[in-house]
Order: structure tokens, then C-alpha cells, then sequence
């Protein structure tokens, strides 16, 4: 039994229904409240190892929950599109499989804050992105309101730029290790998290595909003609 049965067996009865919804409507609240405050608000539910292990236990929670930007503008683009990505990930997916993989970013993420002493949850954001794009790849977005791109496409995009985060902290290191690795660990943790629940099916499709090569390679080989039906069915 792989981990990612295991992991749901242990959970089964985990399920936040509409989770990103709560998670979306409370980046509203807090960003609402960040302008009267002057940013003081996230400051007290942000993740801060010092003060979780002085007792401020709630920020282990409420760090999931901080807005993803801080313009005025791009909070409603960003609210609405992980409200949606979340509503129609859960709907294709299910609450508890939604449920388990935000529980096991989040674990993940706070292991490597308590580690480093720094942790950024968008990067979990991005990679719930992959899942979307994993269940439903030829979705189309509209980029720049004008622009149709599948999300499959998107994904690509999405993955590059984690990746280029990751490579870009490696700057760092001749100043501070420490702090380098402290930037990494969250993009390792979203790309885990995601390995966890669709590795499996990522290194069976990449299997399948070596196997129909090799297949109708020797087929050419031996000069054995199929049809275009026999290869349709023999790909599904």
C-alpha cells in the first residue's frame, strides 16, 4: 500500500466541506483588517516560531490563512481565483481528499518552519494550482482577459517559476546557508505534497508511455501493421 492510502486510510474520516472557501473569505477579512491596523494584523497571525513556542499556538493555524498580496486590486483577483480553484477541486476531487492534501502541506510546511524558523504557505497555494490543473488540464483561462491558455499549460508555468524560486535561493548561500535552505524548504514541502497524492500517477503515465514505445517499435521492427482504432484502444 502506497503512502497516499495509508495517509487517507489514517484520515478517512477528515473532510472540510467548501475549505477554500473558508480559507479565501478569511485572506478577505484579514486584508480588510491589515488596513486599519497598518499590517499589524497579519503580524499577529503570522508564522513565528518564538512566539508559537511562547504560547501564541493559534498562528500554527492562521498562517494558512494570511492574504497572498497586498494591493487592493489583485486581493480580489487572488481571493476569487483560489476560491474558485478550491470549489472546483474539491467538486472533481472530493472534501476529504482536498482536506487531506491542504493537512499534509500544512504539517509539512510547519516542519520546516520549526526547522528554519521561516515558512511561506503560497508556494502550498501554487501547488494546489497542480492539482487543479492535474484533474482537469484543458480547463481555459483567459490570461490578460484576452488570452485563452489551458491549465494544463498554465501548471507548466506555475511549476517553472517554483522551480526558479528554489534555484534562486541557492544565491543566497554564500551569505547564509541557513537562510538559502530556509527559502527552499517550502517549495520542496509544495512539490512533496503534491508527489505524495499524484507521483503515482505521473510515473505510471511516463511508464506507460516507454512501454507503448518500445511496443510499437518492434512492431515496425517486424513490420506488424495496426490500425488506427487498435492503437487508440491500446493507448487508453
Amino acid at each position: 500500500m502506497d503512502l497516499k492510502y495509508k495517509i487517507k486510510r489514517f484520515f478517512r474520516n477528515i473532510a472540510i466541506e467548501n475549505l477554500m472557501t473558508y480559507i479565501a473569505a478569511s485572506m478577505a477579512i484579514i486584508f480588510v483588517g491589515d488596513l486599519f491596523t497598518n499590517g499589524m494584523l497579519s503580524q499577529f497571525l503570522a508564522f513565528d516560531r518564538a512566539a508559537i513556542l511562547d504560547g501564541q499556538v493559534w498562528r500554527l493555524i492562521t498562517f494558512l490563512m494570511l492574504p497572498q498580496t497586498g494591493s487592493p486590486i489583485w486581493i480580489v483577483f487572488s481571493v476569487y481565483f483560489y476560491y474558485f480553484i478550491g470549489k472546483a477541486t474539491e467538486n472533481e476531487w472530493g472534501s476529504h481528499n482536498m482536506t487531506m492534501y491542504f493537512l499534509v502541506g500544512a504539517v509539512l510546511l510547519i516542519i520546516t518552519g520549526f526547522a528554519t524558523g521561516y515558512t511561506d504557505v503560497s508556494y502550498l497555494y501554487f501547488s494546489l494550482f497542480l492539482v487543479f490543473a492535474h484533474l482537469d488540464p484543458h480547463h481555459r483561462f483567459m490570461m490578460f482577459m484576452i488570452i485563452p491558455i489551458e491549465a494544463r499549460w498554465m501548471a507548466v508555468i506555475d511549476a517553472v517559476f517554483m522551480l526558479l524560486e528554489f534555484v534562486q535561493a541557492f544565491a543566497i548561500y554564500p551569505i547564509s546557508p541557513a537562510v538559502g535552505i530556509a527559502y527552499q524548504l517550502p517549495v520542496l514541502a509544495a512539490f512533496l505534497v503534491y508527489g505524495i497524492f499524484f507521483g503515482k500517477d505521473h510515473f505510471g503515465g511516463l511508464v506507460n508511455r516507454f512501454r507503448h514505445r518500445d511496443f510499437y517499435r518492434e512492431m515496425k521492427q517486424n513490420k506488424i501493421k495496426m490500425s488506427k482504432n487498435e492503437r487508440d484502444n491500446d493507448e487508453k
